[in-house]
């Protein structure tokens, strides 16, 4: 609507003199002023938008990692030594695409099995005298989710002194 329009309109409607003046200095003064950090607070806005985005999707995608990484658990001859043992665990930690690799004794894996099943029922761990999980002593792993697990898996089975690779989830099943 141009100035002209206006006048006519401010002539056709009756009202106060002091306000027809006004109305049309509001209507027709020129539409540059604005807030002066206008521009930037949308950048700034924009930036922070973009950030949470970012920051958002990173901390999904590394709890999907988390969640989607394959533990396996590699159990070995009870024949070997401790030194047998160790170098099946560097021979595991070398393999590519295993994130991370740790070593749990029969003694460890007896307190998992109790905390974990023998808890609920009071003295029922104590029935057993010794431990009957001694020779369950085996390495944890941990299977990068890029990785080929049944690769890793048939890899693992050729080192010699291992007896069995399975995953964790498998055991949990059963």
């Amino acid at each position: 609507m141009n100035k002209n329009d206006m006048i006519q309109m401010k002539d056709a409607i009756t009202m106060p003199p002091e306000l027809t003046n006004t109305l049309l200095r509001s209507c027709t003064a020129s539409q540059t002023k604005r807030f002066p950090y206008t521009r930037y607070s949308r950048l700034v806005t924009a930036l922070i938008a973009a950030f949470a985005i970012m920051l958002t999707g990173s901390t999904s995608y590394a709890a999907y990692n988390v969640y989607q990484e394959k533990n396996l658990a590699v159990f070995m001859e009870v024949s070997l030594s401790q030194a047998e043992i160790d170098r099946i665990g560097e021979k595991l930690a070398q393999i590519p695409g295993i994130a991370s690799c740790r070593f749990v004794s029969g003694d460890d894996a007896w307190k998992e099995f109790q905390s974990t099943y023998l808890d609920d029922v009071e003295g029922l761990a104590d029935a057993f005298t010794e431990n009957p999980l001694k020779d369950s002593f085996n390495y944890r792993l941990s299977v990068r989710l890029n990785a080929d697990t049944q690769a890793i898996r048939d890899e693992i089975s050729l080192i010699e002194g291992v007896r069995l690779v399975q995953d964790l989830s498998e055991l949990k099943q059963k």
